[in-house]
């Protein structure tokens, strides 16, 4: 094995401490050479930077050293916030840091101290920072999220015929979303820290009154999700299918069969079954699992995949519909700000900040998943395009899929372009290389300077107990609610399958792509993951309990356990094993 992946980082010494929580979503596979230099640090992290210069975090020269910006890092392939970034914008933001880590990291052992720094405290940024949170709060919209987002979304529709560009001309195309890619991180930026204020300022008045449970309450089922939207167009393919015995039959024999069937439809429920995934993709087509890495199928590269989860959905109860999720999860939230209200009742100054709150809340928690769709939308233009020097590469012999052309650095473009058949045996090297990074088990945090790969622990390696009968897992709670239920491990969205209606899904991670399993799940465990990740954010908005940064749950827990998970406490109590666990 190589002892580093060609787009590894080194350590920044200003900035020294990184971790998996969160990054595990956004990269949860080892970082594709393209993908990482054309897209991430030509377009995204010009503009994560500039997005936190411009709310007021940090001077405009104080870290800007394209193109290795150092609010993140690759280690090993894989991809690291950092944790020293993230603290620095806690401390300038006014944060309690111990609270912020446990919010980030949960109770992780490898946890390092915080180190000041004599320029950490800058008064006069905290002062732009603050007024920035003023105009938030003061918001009753973002059209400027809501014009990117309808931008966007238009790519794919008014995307040119590919195959009749030259490579050159497919090269260029590619680049050209530079600026789109900057400006989304720079919008996600901005939205992801609004999305932090309105809950912050609920959970402080939720615990002011003795009933901090009732916050997560009070900020699920806001609706107009776009991470969650799949599962609204997943489901109605699913209801669809189960309304045809033509389409029924078809979905039993497996996905190939359906898209076969929709490809060349010869009957009246075909036809309409692909105009309806037609439509579906238009919308959705962009997300898939790790989609923010071109070097991944999205669901309009690999049409199979979405069709896999609506076999699964398809096996969900009528009475799980997202709609009627969310007239529940509704109904809930506003009750919760009732009784929130009684109990501030007489606190005129209170009551006033808490109407604040709940409107901030409603607007920019689904705002920040807004600029997520932005940045995947653009994101998905350049991997299709990318996909069509990758046939190419294909039909000539020198690889064997059109996403192997993304073991390519962004500088190697041209020079391919000159002569692709001069660059068989470097992609098949790093093809190679690249495989054996996912043997790899990445540290979840990274204080010190990373030890050569091939002295990595393998994931093969990790070996755990499988947990006992009222042994406890604890991270952090997401999902309000409690709820017991059979455990079912799943890897990959792909073992959709296995998954049974009412089932507690446990799972490395999640994206955009396991939001189906979601409809299916009762409860929701994730080794990985913070306050405003992809399984908060869904499973409130489907109204189930979820634990995330449990770190050991695909290890400790196993199919067929009985767990509690209690989302509000972060909890997951094993209640029974079965037999074959224990010996």
């Amino acid at each position: 094995m190589v002892d580093s992946w060609l787009v590894d980082w080194e350590r920044n010494e200003r900035l020294p401490y990184y971790t998996r929580a969160n990054a595990g979503e956004v990269l949860p596979d080892p970082a594709s050479p393209l993908g990482w230099t054309l897209v991430f640090e030509e377009g995204l992290l010009p503009g994560w930077y500039r997005g936190f210069v411009e709310f007021g975090i940090y001077g405009p020269d104080e870290f800007n050293t394209p193109p290795k910006i150092p609010m993140v890092g690759i280690f090993g392939g894989y991809f690291y916030l950092n944790l020293s970034h993230m603290r620095l914008l806690g401390l300038r933001l006014g944060a309690d840091l111990d609270e912020f880590d446990a919010g980030l990291l949960g109770s992780h052992p490898d946890t390092p101290p915080y180190q000041a720094h004599p320029d950490d405290v800058n008064p006069e940024l905290s002062a732009k920072a603050a007024a920035t949170i003023g105009e938030i709060l003061g918001r009753s919209s973002f059209e400027e999220i809501d014009e990117d987002r309808a931008r966007t979304a238009r790519l794919a529709q008014d995307r040119p015929d590919l195959t009749a560009l030259s490579d050159a001309e497919l090269v260029t195309r590619a680049r050209s979303f530079a600026w789109e890619l900057d400006n989304g991180f720079a919008r996600h930026d901005y939205s992801s820290l609004a999305s932090t204020l309105g809950p912050g300022i609920l959970a402080g008045l939720c615990a002011s009154v003795g009933h901090p449970e009732w916050q997560l309450e009070l900020i699920s089922g806001l609706g107009d999700v776009d991470s969650a939207s799949p599962s609204w167009g997943l489901w109605r393919l699913s209801r669809e299918a189960n309304a045809s015995a033509e389409l029924t039959a078809l979905f039993d024999e497996g996905p190939e069969a359906v898209l076969a069937a929709i490809a060349d439809p010869q009957t009246d429920d075909t036809r309409a079954y692909a105009e309806s995934f037609a439509a579906f993709l238009r919308e959705s087509g962009s997300r898939g699992p790790n989609e923010w890495d071109i070097h991944a199928l999205s669901w309009e590269a690999d049409p199979r995949q979405p069709l896999k989860l609506v076999a699964g959905i398809r096996k969900a109860s009528d009475a799980d519909s997202p709609e009627a999720r969310h007239e529940r999860l509704e109904a809930r939230r506003l009750a919760a700000a009732d009784r929130l209200r009684e109990a501030l009742a007489g606190n005129d100054e209170a009551l006033a900040t808490l109407e604040m709150a709940l409107a901030s809340t409603s607007l920019c928690v689904p705002a920040r998943e807004r600029t997520k769709a932005t940045c995947v939308a653009v994101i998905n233009e350049v991997r299709m395009t990318i996909r069509e020097l990758g046939r190419r590469g294909v039909e000539a012999g020198l690889y064997g899929r059109p996403e192997d052309v993304m073991m390519l650095l962004s500088s190697e473009l041209d020079d391919y372009v000159a002569d692709p058949a001069s660059y068989r045996d470097v992609i098949a090297q790093r093809l190679a290389d690249y495989e054996e990074l996912y043997e790899l088990d990445p540290p979840f945090i990274i204080a010190s300077d990373p030890l050569p790969l091939s002295q990595w622990t393998r994931r093969t390696e990790r070996s755990m107990p499988p947990l006992r009968e009222g042994e406890v897992l604890s991270g952090l709670g997401g999902g309000a609610g409690r709820y017991t239920g059979r455990v079912c491990v799943v890897h990959e969205p792909s073992d959709m399958a296995k998954l049974e209606p009412g089932d507690v899904l446990v799972a490395p991670f999640t994206d955009a792509a396991w939001t189906p399993l979601f409809l299916i799940a009762g409860a929701v465990v994730v080794d990985v993951g913070a306050m405003n990740s992809h399984a908060v954010v869904v499973s409130r908005e489907l109204g189930i309990p979820s634990v995330l940064s449990v770190t050991t749950g695909t290890t400790q827990l196993s199919d067929g356990m009985q767990v509690t998970v209690d989302g509000s406490a972060g909890t997951v109590t094993v209640d029974s094993v079965p037999l074959a666990v224990t010996v």
